[in-house]
Formats: C-alpha cells, sequence, structure tokens
C-alpha cells in the first residue's frame, strides 16, 4: 500500500495542485471549468497534507461560494439547482471541519430534500411483484423530487457521518439503510437502482458496491455480508478500469482485506504526469485508495 511519501503518491499529489484552477477549484480535466465533485474529491485527498495546504485553503474557498442559497451545491456555480453533489460539498468541507456551518447548511438540504416514493398498499404490492423491491423506503435522489438511487444515497450517508451528522437525524439514516439493504442484488452487491427488471435479476457493478460498503462500514458495519465483498471483488477484476480499482480498494481496506495486486495495478496505469486518464477526479479517488483508503476521522 502507498503512502504519502511514495513517489506514486507524491506525484498524484503533485499534478493535483498542478491542475488546480485559478478559482481554486478543479475540473474533470486540467483547464476544464471547476466542478463540485473533483473539488471535493481532491479536498477529501488532500485535506491534510501540510505540503498542499495553500491549494486546500483555495478550494476551500471555492467550495463555500459555490454552495448555494439553499444550502446544497450543483455541478458549478452556475448550476440553477443543487443536487446530489451536495454530498461532495460536504465531504470536501467537512474534510477540514465537520462543524463548519456551511457544512451543517449542507446537512439540512440533504435531510429536507423531497424523495419520490409509493405508500399506497396496492402500488407498493405491485411493485413488490414486478420490480422485487419496496418502493416505500428512500434513499437518495440524483436531483430533488426524483426516486432514490444507490450511489446518491450511499453518498449522502458518507457525507452524513463525516459531519458527525449520524445521530442526529437516526431515523433518516436508519431508513437509507434499509433501502441500500433492500437494492441488494442477487448474491450480493449492488448495481446502480433496482436489483431486478423485467423478469431478470440485475449483476452488480463495482463502483455502486464499494460506494454502499463504505457507507456500511461507517454506520452499519452489521448490515455487510461476505458475498458482497465477493461481488465487489470480481467486479473489480471484470472492469478492470482505475475507479473500480481505486474504489473498490478503499472498500476493502476498509473491511480490512489487503488485496497486493490492486496497488500494482493502479500504479501500472498512473501516467507520467502523475495523474490517472488526465482526471483530477480520478487521480483524487486513486491517490485516496494507495494513501491507506476513505478518511475517516475528519479534523476538527
Amino acid at each position: 500500500m502507498g503512502t504519502s511519501g511514495d513517489p506514486s503518491a507524491r506525484n498524484a499529489r503533485a499534478f493535483l495542485i498542478r491542475s488546480q484552477n485559478p478559482d481554486g477549484g478543479w475540473g474533470y480535466r486540467p483547464g476544464s471549468p471547476s466542478a463540485t465533485e473533483p473539488t471535493g474529491a481532491a479536498l477529501v485527498a488532500l485535506g491534510l497534507d501540510p505540503e498542499a495546504a495553500p491549494a486546500v485553503e483555495r478550494a476551500r474557498r471555492w467550495l463555500e461560494a459555490a454552495q448555494r442559497p439553499d444550502g446544497g451545491w450543483g455541478m458549478d456555480p452556475e448550476d440553477p439547482e443543487s443536487h446530489w453533489m451536495t454530498a461532495w460539498g460536504i465531504l470536501g468541507l467537512a474534510r477540514l471541519d465537520p462543524r463548519a456551518p456551511e457544512v451543517a447548511r449542507g446537512v439540512r438540504w440533504l435531510i429536507e430534500l423531497p424523495v419520490v416514493r409509493i405508500e399506497a398498499a396496492e402500488l407498493t404490492a405491485e411493485v413488490r411483484r414486478t420490480l422485487g423491491i419496496n418502493p416505500a423506503l428512500r434513499g437518495w435522489p440524483w436531483r430533488p423530487g426524483e426516486a432514490s438511487w444507490v450511489e446518491p444515497t450511499a453518498l449522502a450517508l458518507l457525507a452524513m457521518h463525516a459531519a458527525s451528522s449520524i445521530e442526529a437525524h437516526r431515523d433518516r439514516v436508519e431508513e437509507a439503510i434499509r433501502y441500500l439493504i433492500d437494492r441488494r442484488c442477487q448474491g450480493g452487491g449492488w448495481n446502480f437502482g433496482n436489483p431486478f427488471m423485467l423478469g431478470a435479476y440485475l449483476p452488480p457493478r463495482p463502483h455502486p458496491t464499494a460506494w454502499v460498503l463504505l457507507a456500511l462500514k461507517a454506520i452499519a458495519p452489521d448490515a455487510i455480508r461476505s458475498e458482497d465483498v465477493e461481488a465487489l471483488r470480481a467486479g473489480m477484476r471484470r472492469d478492470g478500469g482505475t475507479m473500480a480499482l481505486a474504489l473498490g480498494h478503499m472498500a476493502l481496506t476498509a473491511l480490512g482485506i489487503e488485496d497486493h495486486e490492486v496497488p500494482q495495478q493502479l500504479f501500472a496505469r498512473q501516467d507520467p504526469d502523475g495523474g490517472w486518464e488526465g482526471n483530477p477526479y480520478v487521480t483524487a479517488l486513486a491517490l485516496l485508495a494507495l494513501n491507506g483508503g476513505w478518511p475517516w476521522r475528519p479534523r476538527g
């Protein structure tokens, strides 16, 4: 496993610092407009690195300025609507100070977010029969007023955990955990939404499975099954991409599972400039994976 002193990690950190925009944010490519997701991810990856302190401070200011009046975040400051990227705004700022007022406003937005769900008994029964899920359970949606999806739910839970807000909103959190358990694929793991559709079971995918395992490890570790881990490892092998490897490695590390092949695969994929795929977001995830995994203990 890498450390912040390893050449690979140092080069990744240097790539992120070089690719930071003058306004303090990061885009999905060096020089592209700053966006909430890559900025939040870069801030999580660099947040405790003293050599990156000036870049971290600029990123903090960018995220604070990008927060919308309702407390949420959109894709960027020009986005007219807050949505799922609010989780990344919270994660980035909570990395530095979980008690910051901007973090509290972001959590409040998540808690008050309207989510579509079906509660009528006859409709609930029909959905259970055709899709094999409980449509009354709320996770979090990609956008306000839509149905819940797996990844935004896992990210929202991680954001609330980073903000030390789990106990304050225990009922909402427990419902979201039940939603994730309800959406588990047959044989373990998760895909992006329903585990069953059009008469067939859908396969798990490594990205949502990794995010869910990270969220469950933080809040409800007893809900994790061994078959979820096997589904993740199989998905990582099938996918083989940088994001699948990085996210999967973070989840495995959080569960105390060592896999020495994955860091080597990530090292082999690193570009000569220190980044991965020329993408600050992907690079931040890879750097987190090589530096010990998801940061569970925010500063402050």
